[in-house]
């Protein structure tokens, strides 16, 4: 997925986490953390960090963010909602944390539907579809036709198994009836360099992540899941990007554990698509990106 920080949200956002009821304006009174699923570098990761200084500055005092890497996210998860039930905790994750864990892991200690509260959407995201420039492949029909020539002997790359990127592969897999072999990492970041380096033949991720390396000819991006709008961002590039089944979808949004708190405030634009924090809540918060 492609990462795009609102400027809305990020103007939009301390005016969310200060829009409680009267009696809680001493909120935060200590730092707050910031956890995450993922490992450094990885598009989670890299907003969280440009959102961060930014929450400091306006509420005056610091956002902590710590990395708590594995099994897609479900370890910090289980960590934030272990914490304290103060909101002092959030959790920065993707969208696929909320919509998608429940489904897909059992014996959770944790009901993302139940102890996790969406409060705002913080960045637009994109994928592409993507492979390394070892590869002769310059078009999506040639991508699959070399997949049906070669059965098991392509490998796509993911941050992980279950997250967004891993299910997208299944996904183009299935509705293609194509061979591929899934090898999952720990965090887009790596994916990308091993897909850069050859070890890793393709990937569907996020384009920002990647780049770089398409535009030092390492990677070649064959297919955007979003509109034209982006399809023509990409013209630069060293790719022949087509439109793939897909589209631009959320990725940030922000929710707490506990109670739905009473709606005392919304901005416009994406971030305000949320509910604040208010300091009556019983539990933790999620910021997902």
């Amino acid at each position: 997925m492609r990462i795009e920080p609102s400027r809305r949200a990020l103007v939009a956002l301390p005016g969310l986490i200060l829009a409680r009821p009267a009696a809680a304006q001493e909120y935060p009174a200590r730092p707050v953390r910031m956890v995450i699923g993922f490992p450094p570098g990885g598009g989670v990761d890299i907003v969280a960090r440009l959102i961060a200084p930014r929450l400091a500055e306006a509420l005056g005092q610091a956002f902590l963010v710590e990395n708590r890497a594995g099994a897609n996210g479900n370890i910090a998860m289980d960590a934030v909602v272990q914490a304290a039930p103060d909101g002092y905790t959030l959790f920065y994750g993707n969208v696929g944390n909320l919509a998608v864990t429940n489904a897909l892991y059992r014996n959770l200690s944790f009901d993302t539907w139940r102890d996790f509260i969406p409060i705002a959407q913080t960045m637009e995201s994109f994928s592409v579809i993507a492979v390394s420039a070892d590869l002769p492949i310059r078009t999506l029909p040639e991508l699959m036709a070399y997949a049906r020539a070669n059965p098991g002997r392509l490998n796509g790359a993911s941050a992980g198994a279950g997250g967004p990127a891993h299910l997208a592969l299944e996904l183009f897999k299935r509705q293609f009836a194509l061979d591929i072999v899934h090898v999952p990492y720990r965090g887009s970041a790596p994916a990308i360099l091993d897909l850069a380096g050859g070890r890793v033949q393709m990937i569907i991720d996020g384009y920002s992540l990647m780049r770089s390396a398409v535009e030092s000819s390492r990677v070649r991006v064959l297919a955007v899941t979003a509109g034209q709008r982006q399809v023509r961002k990409l013209a630069h590039a060293d790719c022949a990007a087509r439109h793939a089944p897909g589209g631009d979808g959320p990725a940030g949004r922000r929710a707490e554990r506990g109670p739905r708190p009473t709606r005392s405030d919304r901005s416009h634009g994406p971030a305000g698509s949320g509910r604040p924090l208010p300091r009556s809540a019983r539990g933790r918060s999620l910021l997902c990106g």
